[in-house]
């Protein structure tokens, strides 16, 4: 299975890596939206993409999307935000079969993100970490990343 793990430079990266048993055994792309030490993980290949501030960057985001998914193919899409979360899994939404997974980040104890809030309607599984945000995303799931 190709995974194309989607992560902003930081936390957002560090919590995703949490899940590096899960992805091991597969191919994982990265794809990040800054110059960043990578973790020590054999990823296939690491794109780097514009880093977007809520601003017309994020349309330019929009077509690095689209020249990755049409190049990779993947089969799942997995992130934890931020920024180059949304565009992607829009792309990969409109235009691919990848399946979008997205995973709320742990800070977000008492209200969601608004990469959370844009992903719940794009996202075929949703994860959230805190039951207080259960009343925000009803199709959602319960699950932990533990750091450690």
């Amino acid at each position: 299975m190709k995974i194309l793990v989607v992560s902003s430079v930081g936390g957002h990266l560090t919590e995703i890596m949490q899940l590096a048993p899960v992805l091991a055994g597969h191919e994982v792309v990265l794809v990040l939206n800054d110059e960043a030490a990578l973790p020590d993980f054999p990823f296939a290949r690491v794109y780097r993409i514009a880093h977007a501030e809520r601003d017309v960057r994020v349309l330019w985001n929009l077509l690095e999307a689209a020249r990755i998914l049409r190049h990779e193919e993947p089969d799942i899409v997995l992130s934890a935000g931020a920024g180059p979360a949304v565009p992607v899994a829009l792309v990969a939404r409109m235009g691919t079969r990848a399946r979008v997974v997205f995973v709320e980040t742990a800070a977000a104890i008492v209200r969601p993100t608004l990469t959370g809030r844009l992903m719940a309607p794009l996202a075929h599984r949703f994860f959230y970490q805190w039951d207080t945000l259960a009343r925000f995303f009803p199709r959602a799931e319960k699950a932990s990343i533990h750091f450690g």
